[in-house]
């Protein structure tokens, strides 16, 4: 049986105050699902302040640029990598 390459990765809030780690992610995952895994680990909120749902962005430290959720960790992130998740912003 053939395994997917995985990485590990670190993550923290846009304030630099939390911290977590994701070990043995697969490679072949996307974006959305590492940043949908670390929220939790992460412990931040999950609804705004009007009670609608949170949704987060990852910036990779390393390149200083916004990931889409649609990205492979494989094809965008490096083992070992940092990302800061920080909520998405909608203009309205």
């Amino acid at each position: 049986m053939i395994t997917a390459a995985t990485l590990n990765i670190t993550a923290s809030d846009v304030t630099g105050q939390k911290h977590a780690h994701a070990r043995n992610f697969p490679a072949d995952g996307s974006v959305g699902d590492l940043v949908d895994a670390l929220l939790p680990r992460l412990r931040l909120p999950d609804v705004d302040r009007s009670g609608g749902p949170m949704q987060y962005d990852a910036r990779l430290q390393r390149e200083e640029r916004h990931l889409h959720r649609s990205e492979l960790v494989g094809d965008a992130l490096l083992s070992d990598d940092h990302l800061v998740l920080h909520p998405r912003v909608i203009a309205g």
